[in-house]
């Protein structure tokens, strides 16, 4: 059923990129699969809610969401991942809800790029992924978005540390005694932001 929306959408829109972000659900109570207290996007605060990571093909005019993936937070909602003492509070409550036993905790990152290689698999082709600082802070996920030679523009923060992108790895000579040296950076890494303003203030684009 993914698939035939996501065709069927690819078609319609002509995406120029897949964007990846956070769809929130407010809840009441603490039955629902996956609920918590944490930011709610659809309420603008912390509140009781759902979040599911989604991918949406999108333009300037239109966006559809064609994939999307129910995060299950590690403490409340994985045994094995939960508190000293709350295992089995932890494991009656996704009995309730009926979770599958295989069906755990997992990273957003991961659910993002587990829907990325999903879509791509089905056929489509990602002109650009897009993801705002909850996504683009994460390493892994920047990594794993190389790893498959996706072009993508995401939110960091300004204190993020960065290596300009001429920088490699390097060895000193090595001398024939002891461990021969491990390649390493040998560049000073640098925020963001003082990275960003060596081009100048008028190189910067909002």
């Amino acid at each position: 059923m993914l698939a035939e929306l996501a065709w069927r959408m690819e078609a319609a829109i002509g995406p120029v990129a897949w964007v990846v972000d956070d769809v929130s659900f407010p809840k009441d109570g603490h039955a629902s699969p996956g609920v918590a207290a944490r930011y709610c996007g659809a309420l603008g605060k912390t509140a009781n809610c759902q979040v599911a990571p989604s991918v949406h093909l999108a333009t300037d005019a239109a966006s559809c969401p064609v994939d999307w993936r129910l995060f299950l937070p590690a403490e409340s909602w994985d045994a094995q991942a939960a508190p000293p003492g709350r295992a089995e509070v932890v494991a009656e409550r996704r009995r309730r809800a009926r979770i599958p036993d295989e069906v755990g905790h997992v990273e957003k990152w991961q659910l993002a790029v587990d829907m990325l290689d999903e879509l791509r698999s089905w056929g489509l082709d990602p002109p650009l992924v897009v993801a705002d600082e909850g996504y683009g802070q994460d390493g892994a996920f920047r990594r794993a978005l190389d790893e498959r030679g996706i072009p993508y523009a995401v939110g960091v923060r300004s204190d993020t540390v960065v290596l300009p992108e001429a920088a490699e790895r390097t060895a000193p000579a090595w001398s024939g005694t002891g461990r021969p040296p491990v390649p390493r950076y040998r560049d000073k890494p640098l925020p963001v932001r003082e990275l960003v303003l060596r081009g100048g203030r008028r190189a910067l684009t909002r």
